[in-house]
């Protein structure tokens, strides 16, 4: 009878999942084709994809290879028109979400907190226009999170370990040939990695020093394999070709044009606003025919401040109780926000904080989880409220036709949104 229940939820969580992925890649897709031209960073990477198909050189050196190939392969299966350039981001969008569920799910062992906290993403607007613009985010996104619940998954198994940890590190070096600024996620999950290793020996320093340090160099040279690999496309360029010998050298290259000197933006804002949500960006805003074409990065209020109240709440004295994933899911979402204090960004913009917005429903999820039933019925009016909030935000964040008045600016709730 134990068998057959633990089959009967093992199958249920295979069609949670499934179900999770079609549906929510169903939504990111909807009307995907508006608008039919490029916008925003799309008049960037779409060049750059189209350099790759064509092989004619290099084009938008300042990041990796991988997240624009992704978008040449859609480019070369749906055509070069705005379908092409963005269903590749609206299927990793939904990898995504399938790889929030299944790492909640491996942490929290409640298949409707998981499924909720999936929702949440699903919900989240920030999460949503990105799947739906031809940018790097997505391809980036996903492959963080299935290389953390591959690394957490060989942390939870004896047999086939060793597969699951060399799946996650490869995982994670393509997020960082997707984009850079998978970096610091991958360093972490490598020494989070490490880091368990030696606690399942008490921290042993001999144990340490001898097994786990040679380990997670094994590891380490596995994902910068995977992420010098992601590079191949640029060996076959017709004018200035990658070589092997080259290859170091344009790493170096990449951080001149990354680290060069930027004009002010109107839309640049600082790393502390960002959770607040003070300056979002219009990435779109023209008038089409009869209607205003719209689409403002924002995030859904109720993830991204109730997010912050959540985390608030669990650094009180109030919350007499926190669970290890709690901890260690606002250890994440603080680290996500601290590195651009670190990293050497002149400027910054909102959408550098979507990850950490991939990160809040993770952190609400356990926050929540931590109170057994009564926790799960309260995340479950949360998301609905989400939900609800989502639906209001739609016409702004869809490019939906809207009327060339001023009823746009209901979407707007402070000046500095304008």
């Amino acid at each position: 009878m134990a068998r057959s229940r633990a089959l009967w939820s093992w199958l249920d969580a295979r069609l949670v999942a499934l179900l999770l992925t079609i549906g929510s890649f169903a939504l990111f897709a909807w009307n995907i084709v508006r608008p039919a031209k490029t916008y925003f960073d799309e008049v960037h990477y779409v060049p750059a994809a189209r350099a790759l198909i064509e092989a004619s050189g290099p084009v938008n050196i300042e990041h990796p290879l991988l997240a624009k190939t992704i978008i040449a392969a859609g480019i070369m299966l749906f055509g070069d028109n705005s379908l092409g350039w963005r269903l590749p981001s609206a299927f990793f969008a939904a990898i995504a979400v399938a790889a929030l569920f299944w790492l909640a799910l491996m942490l929290l062992r409640d298949l409707k907190i998981a499924t909720l906290a999936a929702l949440l993403l699903v919900f989240n607007q920030t999460h949503f226009i990105q799947a739906r613009i031809a940018m790097l985010e997505m391809p980036m996104t996903a492959l963080l999170l299935v290389g953390a619940c591959c690394l957490t998954r060989g942390q939870q198994v004896s047999e086939g370990a060793r597969r699951w940890e060399y799946a996650g590190v490869i995982a994670l070096g393509l997020a960082v040939g997707a984009k850079w600024l998978a970096i610091p996620f991958a360093v972490l999950a490598l020494g989070l990695t490490a880091w368990a290793k030696s606690r399942a020996r008490s921290y042993d320093l001999v144990f340490t020093i001898d097994k786990v340090t040679p380990d997670i160099v094994k590891l380490g040279l596995a994902m910068l394999g995977a992420y010098l690999i992601t590079f191949w496309p640029a060996f076959l360029y017709s004018q200035d070709p990658m070589t092997i010998g080259g290859l170091i050298g344009h790493q170096f290259d990449m951080l001149d044009s990354q680290s060069g000197a930027l004009e002010p933006h109107p839309y640049q804002s600082d790393w502390w606003s960002w959770p607040l949500m003070l300056r979002p960006i219009w990435y779109l805003f023209e008038q089409v025919g009869d209607n205003f074409l719209a689409i403002l990065l924002v995030g859904n209020p109720v993830v991204y401040w109730g997010g912050l109240l959540v985390m608030l709440a669990a650094a009180s004295d109030w919350m007499s109780q926190r669970t290890p994933e709690m901890m260690a899911s606002i250890g994440v979402w603080v680290f996500s926000v601290l590195i651009w204090v670190i990293l050497p960004k002149q400027i910054g913009f909102f959408y550098y904080y979507n990850f950490s917005g991939v990160v809040l429903c993770m952190v609400i999820a356990t926050f929540f989880a931590s109170f057994g039933a009564l926790g799960a019925r309260i995340l479950a009016w949360f998301t609905a409220l989400a939900a609800a909030m989502f639906v209001y935000f739609y016409p702004v964040i869809s490019a939906t036709p809207l009327p060339v008045d001023d009823s746009w600016t209901s979407w707007v709730w402070f000046e500095s949104w304008l």
